[in-house]
Formats: structure tokens, sequence, C-alpha cells
């Protein structure tokens, strides 16, 4: 059935529903999940084609998508250029169907979700998959979302530019958030303001552990890291520019793991770091760490 856009904006339901999410959503003007039969099934039955549908859809028509309050079942979904996703903050759930994860962004650009849980119901979906995988995007917002029991990553971004990761919640994972090899012409990466916790040693290599992966230039600020059994933030080698102030990190191996190259001159400041075996700020070789705890040379909170 052909779907104009007149028949997307604005249903009469879907209208209560924005207003009861809140008055961002209700001024939007958003694709109405009824105009797809778009409706959560308690995630018994696999909607991953009804949701493809409508996610195409609205993002060929320029409209934000809601999902009303529920359960999808489904498998891996791809979203275009344009795709604006948003739901009810912890309410709005995609279950993952298989082991391949939820969402796919690939060569796309201005992608945002925003109050979407990704549930990956434990499933472990290989050495590189993530509940949300993103290469080569340019313009991506995650904001108010939930990433939850993943066997594997939770969010992975790479080769993208203008990458916004905040006020999330990640929460039993191998790895929380990675952001890797963000385009040089592009803005730092912003991950500012999420909470990542029980992060775990996977069973095959590489078992990672680490709340908070930087791969990239890239602004950390104001996360919370909890029970991390790697780093609760670890910068990679090849970056050049990052700051790390003000995060929160409990209960991790170690803290915060940073190149030797940039270990005394890197802005780190203002973070508050308990509960670590093996340090709170160390100088890493590789994936070794080598000489003392550089907390003492950096401002702690």
């Amino acid at each position: 059935m052909r779907i104009s856009r007149r028949d997307m904006i604005l249903s009469g339901l879907g209208l209560g529903i924005a207003f009861a999410a809140g008055p961002r959503l209700a001024r939007a003007n958003w694709a109405a999940p009824s105009a797809f039969g778009l409706a959560p099934l308690g995630g018994t039955v696999d909607q991953t084609a009804m949701l493809q549908r409508a996610i195409d859809a609205a993002a060929k028509a320029g409209a934000p998508l809601y999902l009303p309050p529920g359960i999808y079942s489904t498998g891996r979904l791809e979203l275009r250029s344009g795709t604006h996703l948003a739901g009810m903050s912890g309410k709005s759930i995609l279950r993952c169907r298989d082991s391949g994860g939820l969402i796919g962004v690939e060569r796309a650009a201005d992608i945002r979700l925003d109050g979407i849980v990704l549930d990956g119901g434990g499933r472990d979906m290989g050495i590189d998959g993530a509940l949300f995988a993103a290469t080569m995007v340019e313009g991506l917002q995650l904001s108010n979302c939930r990433f939850l029991r993943s066997g594997s990553g939770a969010i992975l971004v790479s080769h993208s530019e203008n990458v916004i990761v905040a006020g999330n919640l990640v929460d039993n994972a191998a790895t929380g958030i990675a952001v890797t090899n963000i385009a040089q012409l592009g803005k730092p990466a912003l991950i500012k303001d999420n909470l990542v916790r029980n992060l775990f040693f996977r069973k095959i290599a590489p078992s990672y552990g680490n709340g908070i992966l930087v791969e990239a230039d890239a602004i950390v600020t104001g996360n919370v890291v909890e029970d991390a059994s790697g780093f609760g933030i670890l910068v990679g080698r090849q970056v050049r520019d990052v700051s790390i102030a003000k995060n929160d990190i409990r209960n991790a191996h170690i803290g915060i793991g940073v190149p030797t190259t940039i270990a005394e001159t890197a802005p780190i400041a203002g973070n508050r770091i308990s509960g670590v075996k093996d340090g709170a700020i160390r100088a890493m070789n590789g994936p070794t760490p080598v000489g003392p705890d550089l907390a003492d040379r950096h401002t702690m909170s």
C-alpha cells in the first residue's frame, strides 16, 4: 500500500502519544505508527519487516518515526539517511531475535535515536558485533536511549563524523561505548553524561570488559562507569586530541588508560576514580600498562 506523507503525519492517535511523551515530540512532524499498522506485539512475533518498511518510509518522507511503548521483536534493522527514531524513554523496546545485532548504519547522514531501548537478550553478536553499529556516518546522535544485555558490544561507531553520544544507559555488555576512527574534518566526538555499567570479559578473545573506548579525537565528560572488568575509559594509540574530564569511575580494573605518547600531556582532569585494582590512570604501551599510576600528575576530583 502506498502511504503518503499526509497519511503519515499527525494522526489523532499519534498526537495523543506524542503529548504523553513530551512537548519536543509533540511539536515534530513525525510519522504516525498507525499509518503502517505498527504496534508492539509483546516480543512474540517477528516484526522486522514491518519495522524496516516503516523506518524507510519515514526517512524518505523526512519525518521522525515514533514507536509507541511496548516490545518489538526484531532482527537487524538498517537505517538510511535522515532516519530519526524516537520512543518513550525506557518503554519503547526493540528486542533482538538473533545474533545479528539490532541496528546497523552504513554510508548515511543525519541519523538520530532518542528514547529507544535496544535489548540484546544476552546474545553474543560476534567479535566485532554490537547492538548498534554505525560506520561512515555524517551526523549521528544517540540520546536518552538504553542499550541492554549485549553478549558483545553495545554502541560501536567508526569512520564517522559529528558524533554525539549523550545521556544514554548501557547495562551489561562486553564493551559499552566504542568510538573509533572519527573523520579528521569533523568535530571531536562528544561522549557525555552516559551511565555505563556491568562490563564483563567475554569467554572468547578479545575479552574487552571496557566501559568507554575512544580511538578517535573525542571529548569524554560527565560519564559514570561502574563495574568494568577492564578499563573504565581506554584511549587508543592513534588518538591525537582527547579530553577526559569530570567522569566518575567506580570499580574497574584500571580507571583510565592512555597511550604513552600523550599520557602526561592529555587534558585529564576532575575525574573521580575509586575501587580500581591496578591504578587510577595508567600509561599504555599497546595493551600493556607501563610505569607508575599517573593520578598525581592529573587533577582529580
